[in-house]
C-alpha cells in the first residue's frame, strides 16, 4: 500500500476529511513489528496487536507530509470494542478531529474509524501528532533531555536495549521518515541522533498487557513526552493496574499510557 506523496502546502484544518486507507495486518507483518521490538508475538495469538493497526493512522496520513520531516508523533488513542483478528480485511476512514497551534508548531489530531466488510467498527483510534516549526525546534533547549528519577515509584517489568538496526527495522514502513534513520534530519529538529517510533513505545506496552491476558474491550491512551533516540536502553514500568511508562535507563520517562475504561 502506497499513498501519493502532497503536492500543495493547504493548511490542514479541522473537518479535513482523509483518503481511505484500506489495510489488513497478516501474521508475518505482526512478527516483523514484535521482532524489531524485541516483544514475544505469540502472547498475541490470533489476534492483532493495536500497536501495528495504530501504524495505519500514520501511513493513512503520510500523503499529507511536505517535507522529509513534517509531523512528529506526540500521542495515540486506540479503543477496541470487540478483537480484530490476523488476515481480517479493515478500511480506515479518517477526518481531522482538531489543529491547536503552537509557537513552536501546530498539535493535530487526527481520528479514524475501522471498518470492516460489512460495515462494524471494532475500533477507533486518535494519532497526535506535532507538525514542527524546524526553525523553533533547533533554538528550543534540550528538548529531549529528561528529567531522572521520575520513574522511581514505578515497577520494573521490562528492558529493552536499542541499536540503529531496530530502530530501522521498526520503522521499516516508513523508510522517508529520516528522523528515524538519519542523523541529520534529526538533527534539523533539535534531536541530537534518530529517534524510534512513539509506537514502538506503545507496542512494549501492548506485550505488558499481551502478558496479562488481553480483554476484548480496551482503551488505551499514549503520550510520547520525549524522544527516546536510536542507542538508548530503555525500562518499561507499571504504577498499579492502569498506568505504564517507557523511560531511560537513566530514569527519565520518555512515554507514558493510560487504561481508560473500556471501550464503549
Amino acid at each position: 500500500m502506497t499513498a501519493s506523496p502532497r503536492q500543495d502546502a493547504t493548511p490542514l484544518h479541522e473537518g479535513l476529511v482523509l483518503q481511505d486507507w484500506p489495510t489488513v495486518v497478516t501474521a508475518a507483518r505482526q512478527r516483523r513489528y514484535h521482532a524489531a521490538a524485541d516483544v514475544d508475538g505469540a502472547l498475541f495469538g490470533d489476534q492483532v496487536d493495536l500497536s501495528v493497526l495504530a501504524n495505519d493512522t500514520i501511513l493513512a496520513t503520510r500523503y499529507l507530509k511536505t517535507e522529509a520531516v513534517d509531523g512528529l508523533h506526540a500521542g495515540q488513542r486506540m479503543r477496541q470494542s470487540e478483537p480484530v483478528h490476523l488476515d481480517e480485511a479493515l478500511t480506515l476512514k479518517g477526518r481531522i478531529g482538531a489543529v491547536r497551534p503552537t509557537p513552536r508548531g501546530s498539535f493535530v489530531t487526527f481520528a479514524f474509524d475501522f471498518v470492516r466488510a460489512d460495515g462494524g467498527v471494532p475500533l477507533r483510534g486518535e494519532l497526535l501528532s506535532f507538525r514542527v516549526d524546524a526553525a523553533a525546534a533547533r533554538e528550543r533547549d534540550a528538548a529531549a533531555a529528561a528529567t531522572p528519577g521520575e520513574a522511581d515509584d514505578a515497577v520494573l517489568l521490562a528492558r529493552k536495549p536499542l541499536t540503529p538496526d531496530r530502530v530501522a527495522a521498526y520503522s521499516h514502513e516508513f523508510p522517508d521518515y529520516l528522523v528515524h534513520f538519519d542523523p541529520a534530519a534529526a538533527a534539523s529538529v533539535g534531536l541530537r541522533a534518530p529517534v524510534a517510533q512513539g509506537l514502538m513505545s506503545f507496542t512494549w506496552m501492548m506485550e505488558v498487557l499481551a502478558r496479562r491476558g488481553l480483554p476484548p474491550r480496551l482503551d488505551i491512551e499514549a503520550s510520547f513526552r520525549r524522544p527516546i533516540f536510536w542507542d538508548d536502553e530503555v525500562r518499561i514500568l507499571a504504577r498499579g493496574d492502569r498506568e505504564l511508562l517507557v523511560a531511560t535507563a537513566q530514569g527519565g520517562v520518555c512515554s507514558t499510557a493510560v487504561l481508560h475504561t473500556a471501550a464503549g
